[in-house]
């Protein structure tokens, strides 16, 4: 039972997270107007690699990790995901 704390803490973080990222993108994206500016280019951009990249790294510990202990083996899963949601709330809020 105590294995499954970890990946339950990870989808409830990326539950809570992700709309806020979400918000906060679609708030600066909005207040700038149209075109978007240099700083909000640079946002969607880094917001597309960082996806591709975590949704990648997730993949790959999906088909090359033994799924022998399922929750191990769904927070090895999760953790890119996880890690990339929770350092772009913290880095969207800061500033």
């Amino acid at each position: 039972m105590a294995g499954w704390i970890r990946p339950w803490f990870q989808l409830v973080e990326i539950s809570v997270s992700a709309p806020i990222v979400i918000g906060v993108r679609t708030a600066r994206i909005v207040m700038t107007g149209r075109p978007p500016g240099p700083a909000e280019r640079r946002e969607m951009r880094r917001m597309v690699t960082e996806k591709a990249r975590a949704f990648t790294q997730a993949g790959h510990a999906a088909l090359t990790r033994p799924p022998s202990d399922v929750a191990g083996y769904l927070g090895g899963v999760l953790a890119p995901v996880h890690r990339t949601v929770r350092s772009n709330r913290r880095r969207l809020i800061r500033v």
